[in-house]
């Protein structure tokens, strides 16, 4: 069923494309199809309690190289958020756009993709497929940020958005390398404890990899920027999909890290800092869409703090706070795209008023900013208080960095929400409203209603994140989310938090609204990039300077360096001087011929030298039984050969003089490649990977290949392509030879 939906993902991105030609709308709705019919089957198997889905398509199997699903409890909740959200997200994009917006092909294909990618990684049950899905994420949200692809400050966004997580990507993938090798497998499902130097850099790597696809200081530079992208994009995205990417690998990867203390306190540095940093930046905005995506980068940095605890109950926690964040915070941002829409504006200092005027879009801004704020009785309270029982049972400094940033966090949280909630909804002048539509309306409504049904549903949600809890520490079982947890010390806590964070929201609301705050780290973030586009040409300049054996040596010098460290490990048992002496003495010929052609200085001579080492190594085929290939090694020669001859006319007889120390450094380069070359051969025989096939094939060469010889039917059935590739270049290089005797041929008339 995951191949299924996946091509009906795929499918859809090109009828989308196809009815986005008659307007937006239309692509919109076309894709929102797939979506809708993943989230309608995500749903049926979360009440069914369904076994974990798998599917896979081998490429290397020796190798584990592969795209390989899996659709457990963890991915079963993520692809209900990433396709429930993402329906609703389509249908309000309709409602969003005019019937007339630009983009009507590209945005909706655009956003389908996303779609496609996320799910890709959330199913992702291999360090490989994670990798591919995580990159394509980055790719498809910097075309949906580009949208608006004629405004400067947009593609800036964008560009930076796409800088900063893609670089992250390959921070992350040698972090996965890492994991994979300490862990002895690349299948994310059975990924055991690892320990060791190389855990602790992989830790570091891959939180490094997780903070730049969500936002963590001081990678967060690229989500206020791509708040420049339209509505319906920050709702999905910023809030529920892509940020999350990074936090579900947190939450992934916590069964392979939990005994890496460099997992914890990077998790920790990462989170705390992001958290307060992210709610001061979010009381400092004007632009309610802002005051969100700061509010977001602080609450991604509350759910990277609790995860990465590696604690039974801070992971429940944390899954449970994943799963009130997308609903609450994608409501809030349809919202703040439904103000824009109707009053024209997002600036609060303009704002006012529009409890009034828009009473449904505040009855839903309140209730989904309440359960961010963790005020009862919503499903964000139940979360936030899972949270703090997660730091209360902490212990070591470790409990007071958690509690600490949790409980100031929390403050700032609810002093934002309330500020964003009264300077667009609060007392003010009547402001001017276009008429309410119900496909923007509708959406975020249901969104909203999500959160309290959560709260009255609190056992069913625990059904929900509590196996996906389970998954990332078993110790997650014992937990469940408590509708009223008593007069406990966390209840406690939770009222300090809220009467402390409405005092110090009142306070900052009554005072005027300043100036929208300076740019400062995304503007560093661009000159960064605007100074590394400007470096790399006279880098270029440098490196690529038109001289091939520079170049040659180059990679020659890198390739060794990077095969040194595997010849400690290297076994040469297996290998033995020579099955008969013949071999010796047309290796030896061979060498001979190899290193007069090194040193002759005429083009006749090292053509003739060359052609020499080419029949000494059809001779050693010749010997090993392999007759076919002395043929296909002779004709290919003596096509050389030939080639070399005919195109000598218009070249001097001899090599162009060098220096005596380029030409010994050219040979040392020559006779360390060669041995590296042979070395290479030799270590990948001591361990091979499977079995030899050759049983498989004598005994399936007549029955299915239809030959007897079993050389021949290797060449023109299992490698026929092969076959047909080297046909095609030796018929190729035989018109260049007749070519060239042509011209040959015609000079030598002229000059007659």
């Amino acid at each position: 069923m995951l191949w299924t939906l996946l091509i009906a993902h795929l499918a859809g991105i090109v009828v989308a494309g196809v009815a986005g030609r008659r307007g937006i709308r239309a692509g919109l709705a076309a894709a929102a199809i797939a979506p809708a019919a993943t989230a309608t089957w995500a749903i049926s198997r979360l009440v069914g309690d369904a076994d974990p889905a798998t599917a896979e398509l081998v490429w290397v199997a020796g190798l584990d190289l592969g795209v390989s699903f899996r659709l457990d409890s963890m991915a079963l909740m993520m692809t209900t958020l990433v396709s429930g959200i993402g329906t609703l997200v389509f249908v309000y994009a309709i409602g969003y756009f005019s019937a007339g917006a630009d983009g009507g092909v590209r945005f909706p294909t655009a956003l389908l993709a996303f779609s496609t990618s996320m799910l890709g990684l959330v199913w992702a049950d291999s360090v490989w497929t994670l990798f591919i899905f995580w990159e394509f994420t980055s790719i498809t949200s910097f075309l949906l940020v580009g949208h608006k692809n004629t405004s400067a400050d947009v593609l800036r966004a964008a560009r930076r958005a796409l800088m900063i997580t893609g670089a992250g990507g390959l921070v992350l993938l040698a972090g996965l390398l890492l994991v994979a090798e300490a862990a002895g497998t690349t299948t994310i499902s059975e990924l055991g404890p690892i320990t060791g130097s190389s855990a602790s850099v992989a830790a570091i790597l891959v939180m490094v990899g997780a903070a730049t696809k969500s936002a963590q200081f001081p990678f967060h530079v690229w989500l206020p920027g791509a708040m420049a992208a339209p509505t319906p994009v920050s709702a999905y995205l910023h809030s529920a999909t892509m940020v999350k990417a990074g936090v579900l690998l947190v939450a992934v990867l916590s069964p392979a890290m939990i005994d890496v203390d460099a997992w914890l306190w990077t998790g920790l540095a990462f989170g705390v800092t992001s958290m307060l940093w992210g709610a001061i930046g979010a009381l400092r905005q004007r632009d309610a869409k802002l005051i969100l995506a700061w509010g977001t980068v602080s609450q991604l940095g509350l759910l990277v703090t609790v995860l990465s605890l590696g604690s039974g109950k801070a992971l429940f926690a944390g899954i449970s706070l994943l799963f009130a964040h997308a609903l609450f915070k994608a409501a809030l941002f349809l919202v703040v795209g439904e103000v824009d829409i109707r009053t024209g504006t997002r600036d609060i200092a303009e704002l006012g008023g529009l409890a009034r005027s828009m009473p449904i879009a505040a009855a839903v801004a309140a209730l989904a900013g309440l359960s961010m704020a963790g005020v009862p009785p919503l499903l964000g309270f139940m979360a936030k208080e899972a949270a703090i029982e997660a730091g209360l049972g902490l212990s070591g400094p470790e409990r007071w960095i958690a509690l600490g940033a949790i409980t100031g966090g929390s403050v700032l949280t609810v002093a934002y929400t309330l500020r964003f909630w009264i300077g667009t909804f609060g007392p003010g002048p009547a402001t001017e409203v276009a008429p309410r539509r119900l496909a923007m309306t509708a959406p975020a409504v249901l969104l909203a209603l999500a959160g309290v049904l959560g709260y009255v549903f609190a056992g069913q949600v625990t059904d929900i994140v509590g196996p996906a809890a389970v998954e990332a520490n078993e110790k997650a079982s014992v937990y469940e989310l408590i509708r009223w947890p008593g007069l406990k010390t966390a209840f406690v806590i939770s009222i300090g938090i809220v009467a402390a964070g409405t005092a110090l929201g009142w306070f900052l609301s009554a005072r005027p609204v300043g100036a929208a705050p300076r740019t400062v780290g995304a503007d560093a973030a661009d000159e960064t990039i605007e100074a590394t586009l400007r470096f790399a040409p006279d880098i270029t300049a440098r490196v690529q300077h038109g001289s091939l054996p520079v170049y040659l040596a180059t990679m020659i010098i890198a390739v060794i360096a990077a095969t040194m460290p595997f010849f400690a490990s290297a076994e040469i048992d297996h290998l033995v001087l020579w099955d008969r002496p013949l071999q010796a003495g047309l290796v030896a010929v061979t060498i001979v011929a190899a290193a007069t052609g090194a040193v002759v200085g005429s083009r006749l001579g090292a053509t003739l030298t060359l052609g020499a080492v080419g029949i000494g190594v059809s001779g050693i085929f010749v010997v090993h039984g392999a007759p076919d290939l002395a043929l296909t090694q002779l004709v290919v020669e003596t096509v050389i050969v030939v080639g070399f001859v005919l195109g000598f006319g218009s070249l001097a007889r001899e090599f162009p003089r060098s220096s005596e120390s380029w030409q010994t450094i050219r040979l040392v380069l020559s006779v360390i490649s060669g041995i590296g070359i042979m070395s290479a051969l030799a270590f990948a025989g001591s361990r091979p990977t499977g079995t030899a096939p050759i049983e498989a094939l004598t005994d399936e060469a007549v029955d299915v290949g239809g030959g007897k010889n079993v050389v021949n039917v290797i060449l023109t059935d299992i490698r026929a392509l092969d076959t047909l590739g080297e046909v095609v270049v030796l018929a190729t290089v035989a018109v260049g030879i007749l070519a060239l005797a042509r011209v040959r041929a015609d000079e030598v008339e002229a000059a007659s």
